[in-house]
């Protein structure tokens, strides 16, 4: 008889945990009853197999509560989320982020049953809030069971999770896959692909662009944000507009992955960037910020990749001109790269995952 698990987290719009959560669950949904649990209402962005249940514990997200209101709210959701677990027999819920992962383990602990929580973001650059940050140190020692992403979040939650930490790399969306065709001829095109806001930094990419001699190239950026106005004025101001181009959201992101032939990435720092798994699985030759945490984990510079000093303009400039202007280097850290992204295969993340959820069952 299958064993019944619960996916929690805080909504299912677009984003990294929310796409590793939506592919995982369609990857276990043979082996288990999947259910996803949401903070909130909200509509998936990514597709989910038909034999997986939604539920929601609230309607609506207040974004600007009072202090009450806060308290209300946060009894509210764990309670609703008692209720979703109980009524349904979940034998075993799974939390994917910080507030959401305080909340299972509450939860959980209130009706016994097991849980596994799951940090994404880089802790040393955390978000939250004092008192959050309070409630994660008590809370944690808690869980069955912690998931990380990288060896440096491993060491930093070893200082107040006592419990077994271990390291699950993200997979790489089976859609995506799916789409890929190494067949399509490359152009001479230089992609990003993330939200345009200042941690990702893609001002420096464009900066870097400009100055390099790039007569035969364009720069691609995927993805909507809040500097995206910040960045068309600067492009305009730069007077690039035919040769950088701001694509916004995109949801066939396969679409340029299968056209271009570099990736860079230049975020100040990362919880695990699944972009940068997901262009070598295309075989683009990515260079990176070598930023915490992530990338020096999936790239081992001058080999499959090249990583360069965070924020460092004259080294992006230096190695992209090497890439546009070396077609051998770029086969080489093309061929490694599809390589090295064999270790994120779907189905490889997901039997790593299956196995952790069998001893805790």
């Amino acid at each position: 008889m299958k064993k019944s698990i619960a996916f929690v987290l805080p909504n299912l719009n677009t984003g990294g945990a929310q796409r590793v959560v939506s592919t995982l669950a369609n990857l276990l949904v043979e082996k288990y009853h999947v259910r996803i649990i949401t903070l909130y209402e909200c509509k998936p962005f990514y597709n989910l197999d038909s034999k997986i249940s939604v539920n929601f514990c609230l309607s609506e997200f207040n974004s600007n509560p009072t202090f009450v209101q806060s308290i209300v709210n946060n009894f509210k959701l764990i309670i609703k989320l008692i209720k979703i677990l109980k009524n349904n027999n979940v034998n075993l819920a799974i939390g994917f982020m910080s507030t959401t992962n305080i909340y299972t383990i509450i939860a959980t602990k209130f009706i016994r049953i097991p849980n596994i929580i799951s940090e994404r973001a880089n802790p040393e650059y955390s978000s939250l809030n004092n008192i959050w940050t309070f409630l994660r140190k008590i809370n944690y020692p808690f869980s069955n069971c912690l998931v990380v992403q990288t060896k440096a979040n491993k060491n930093y939650f070893k200082t107040y999770n006592k419990n077994k930490i271990e390291i699950i790399n993200n997979p790489i969306d089976n859609n995506l896959l799916f789409n890929r065709n190494l067949d399509i001829p490359k152009e001479n095109i230089i992609l990003n692909v993330g939200r345009l806001e200042e941690p990702k930094n893609q001002d420096l990419l464009i900066h870097a662009f400009n100055k390099i001699k790039n007569i035969n190239w364009k720069l691609i950026l995927v993805g909507d944000g809040k500097n995206y106005e910040a960045y068309n004025k600067l492009i305009a101001s730069l007077n690039m507009q035919d040769k950088i181009i701001l694509v916004g959201n995109y949801s066939d992101v396969a679409f340029y992955y299968n056209k271009a032939k570099i990736f860079a990435f230049t975020s100040k720092y990362e919880g695990f960037p699944n972009v940068i798994i997901e262009a070598m699985s295309y075989g683009l030759a990515c260079i990176s910020t070598d930023c915490p945490h992530g990338p020096s984990e999936i790239i081992k510079n001058n080999e499959n990749g090249i990583l360069i000093p965070v924020g460092d303009q004259i080294a992006l400039e230096k190695n992209l001109t090497i890439l546009t202007q070396n077609p051998k280097l770029l086969k080489t850290l093309s061929n490694n790269a599809i390589i090295s992204a064999a270790d994120y295969n779907p189905n490889k993340i997901a039997l790593e995952w299956s196995t952790l959820i069998n001893k805790i069952i």
